[in-house]
């Protein structure tokens, strides 16, 4: 909860929040039909490990993508914010 607006975001509109993710980490705008074509958060977290040279967490990734889904969602959006690379 230490960023308000990423936990709104994504507590009231999770799709957009995951596209909003996805295009981010893609290094591009964010379109309509992200939103409507909703990317799978597993692959956007397993290319943010990539990214920026995180370990390789493949079945935690699975497991926390999840049922914990919000709350993944909510990291990435922090992970990618806090490194400079979300798209405007």
């Amino acid at each position: 909860m230490s960023n308000p607006k990423i936990c709104i975001m994504t507590l009231l509109c999770m799709p957009c929040q995951l596209a909003k993710n996805k295009s981010a980490v893609d290094q591009r705008e964010c379109t309509i039909c992200d939103c409507l074509c909703m990317p799978r958060e597993y692959f956007t977290r397993q290319q943010i490990r990539s990214k920026y040279g995180f370990e390789q967490a493949t079945l935690m990734d699975c497991i926390v993508t999840g049922p914990c889904l919000p709350c993944a969602v909510c990291q990435d959006a922090r992970e990618i914010e806090d490194r400079g690379s979300m798209v405007r």
